[in-house]
């Protein structure tokens, strides 16, 4: 249930609830405080009557440009009694007014949505830099990205062109700032190197593409429910802000692979959501003023249509990247696994990385000096039992060797008396 509170001029309650009655309220689901300064109306929505009854008190009464009139609406959040029969009756839906003003504060352009975007692209940026978890997540929470793509998503539910415009001119304005800081920040940070953090979204994969269509549903769902506990949860899910940095460092690397797989990435997190978020408004019951309602059903329809199709078609190169990725990983996943269950720690070595090409595979150890080579005969055996005979396996061993100084000798070689 909702609570509507709509003020009037002196006098115009009286036709607010006529229209009430006529469209069939009963009595007891709203009371009318009539003064001389002014007529206050509280109505309770429910579920199915709700988008109904303010489209019909907006059409009659122009709230607008009359400084008399205002709607304002509530979610209580405890209902005393509670009616258990209407609950059992009417699953809660948010209103359209709800749902637009949400979209429409956030997607608003102004000093406060600018400022996070910055901050939220700085954090970002040096997260993905320091490979730090933590910091990228942080900046998923501040970005607000989120907003202007439900603000589109409505917008096309509703035949709002206004609506979809906002939001795409917010996101755009988002995407700009962070690829632009993420091309600052990889200038100004020193020795900025392509880490963990950087491939995860340099190299997509399908199952991307499917984190998009679930954050997208559950924000949908969220919203429309009228819970928005669970949008933090969504926001990080869908993990834009760290992709368009991750475009801007690229740039900044002259790595233009990074720069292509993240742009492949981000435009899948987008139709994801888009589709995702449209079709839960969609079938869950969104619907437009009475009289958009023919003009919002053609724009949902080819909305829908082509966002399908754009889906279906990115969804070839990430399924490729996707097997591409899985062959490329897979003979160095089995080689670390390997060397873990042939060296253990009886030798004082490091695998420090494994290159695979083909059919060619080569280690880089770290080994004490005069290792005998038995053991790299070993490692080579059970790495070809694994992958195969036709494997040729290459060793590039950097010797080490552990001594320890006399501490007169140390303070002596660093000059203290």
């Amino acid at each position: 249930m909702q609570v509507v509170q709509a003020t009037f001029k002196s006098g115009e309650g009286e036709a607010a609830v006529e229209l009430l009655t006529t469209l069939g309220l009963a009595e007891e689901e709203y009371k009318l405080i009539s003064s001389p300064t002014g007529d206050l109306l509280i109505i309770n929505l429910l579920a199915g009557n709700s988008d109904r009854i303010l489209d019909n008190l907006k059409e009659h009464f122009n709230f607008q440009d009359n400084e008399n009139r205002s709607l304002a609406i509530f979610t209580p959040e405890t209902v005393i009694p509670r009616d258990k029969a209407e609950e059992s009756r009417e699953s809660f839906k948010a209103n359209r007014e709800s749902l637009v003003t949400y979209a429409q504060n956030n997607s608003q352009l102004n000093d406060h949505f600018i400022f996070l975007a910055v901050m939220a692209a700085i954090i970002a940026s040096l997260g993905l830099i320091l490979d730090n978890t933590a910091v990228i997540v942080g900046s998923m929470i501040i970005a607000p990205v989120f907003g202007p793509i439900v603000a589109m998503a409505t917008g096309i539910v509703l035949g709002d062109f206004k609506l979809i415009a906002k939001g795409a001119v917010a996101e755009t304005v988002v995407l700009l700032i962070g690829v632009l800081i993420g091309l600052v920040m990889g200038w100004v940070v020193p020795n900025v190197a392509v880490n963990s953090a950087l491939k995860v979204r340099m190299f997509p994969t399908v199952a991307d593409l499917f984190v998009g269509l679930a954050a997208g549903g559950a924000g949908a769902y969220s919203l429309i429910s009228g819970v928005k506990a669970q949008l933090v949860g969504v926001v990080i899910a869908a993990a834009l802000i760290p992709v368009m940095a991750t475009i801007g460092i690229g740039f900044a690397l002259s790595n233009f692979t990074m720069v292509k797989g993240a742009v492949l990435l981000l435009l899948g997190n987008y139709l994801a959501l888009m589709l995702a978020i449209v079709t839960i408004f969609y079938f869950k019951g969104l619907k437009p003023q009475i009289w958009y309602k023919f003009k919002a059903q053609r724009v949902v329809k080819k909305s829908l249509a082509i966002i399908i199709v754009a889906v279906i078609f990115l969804t070839l190169p990430l399924s490729w990247l996707t097997y591409e990725r899985m062959i490329q990983e897979r003979p160095e996943d089995i080689v670390r696994q390997v060397y873990r269950e042939t060296v253990g720690d009886d030798l004082e070595s490091d695998l420090l990385a494994v290159r695979a090409s083909g059919i060619e595979v080569e280690l880089f150890i770290y080994t004490p000096e005069g290792t005998d080579e038995y053991f790299f005969r070993l490692l080579e055996e059970r790495i070809k039992q694994r992958l195969g005979e036709d494997y040729i396996v290459t060793f590039e061993v950097i010797p080490t060797k552990r001594f320890q100084l006399p501490l007169s000798k140390v303070i002596d070689k660093v000059g203290f008396t």
